[in-house]
């Protein structure tokens, strides 16, 4: 089996309204997403891993205040737009925000490299499309050397493929990518219709 068929957590179909639980997708970042930049590599990707790792840990707060009204991503948004708190500094809003940022980051550098792109240039075109608009110039320039150490596209396909060879792991990662690419769309969608995504730099 190839490594995102093993993940223990999935990204889910949307319900039937079209929202995300919030638990399984925050489950599903932190069993699939996480483990891939390990995969990476987990020294230069250190700050990226600690980045999602926080946003889910606000997230995962936000949603233990009430289980019940916070239980789908949009309710959390909803609400704080409500309570005008989704712009407030570690705000819950903030935190999706960042993760979406990141995870497009991450989507778009799968896209690329299983279409066939080196890897070194499909994450350097994701991060120019999906992160850098919103880093300042130092986090850039820190990005830069991050990107530099992203392993060759024949060892990335090699480890994911846990011993299956590479069509196996491009039909395995595009089946992965549906469900991660619906998740995500849907939260993108969910951020320009109430026109809360935020241009600020980090």
């Amino acid at each position: 089996m190839t490594f995102f068929q093993t993940r223990e957590f999935k990204f889910q179909p949307l319900r039937q309204d079209g929202k995300i639980e919030t638990i399984p997708f925050l489950n599903a970042v932190e069993n699939s997403t996480l483990p891939f930049l390990q995969l990476l590599g987990p020294t230069a990707f250190a700050s990226v891993i600690s980045d999602i790792k926080g946003n889910i840990t606000k997230l995962t707060k936000k949603y233990e205040l009430d289980k019940v009204k916070y239980n789908t991503l949009q309710d959390i948004v909803e609400t704080e737009i409500e309570e005008k708190t989704q712009f407030v500094k570690n705000s819950a809003t903030d935190a999706l925000m960042w993760l979406k940022r990141t995870l497009e980051f991450i989507r778009g550098f799968i896209h690329h490299m299983i279409d066939g792109e080196e890897s070194g240039k499909s994450a350097q075109v994701s991060y120019e499309a999906n992160l850098k608009p919103y880093h300042s110039w130092m986090i850039q320039k820190i990005f830069s050397l991050v990107l530099k150490a992203v392993p060759y596209r024949k060892d990335i396909i090699q480890q994911l493929g846990q011993g299956a060879d590479e069509e196996t792991v491009v039909a395995d990662t595009n089946e992965f990518l549906k469900l991660f690419d619906e998740n995500i769309d849907a939260i993108i969608a969910m951020y320009k219709s109430k026109d809360i995504d935020m241009q600020f730099k980090a």
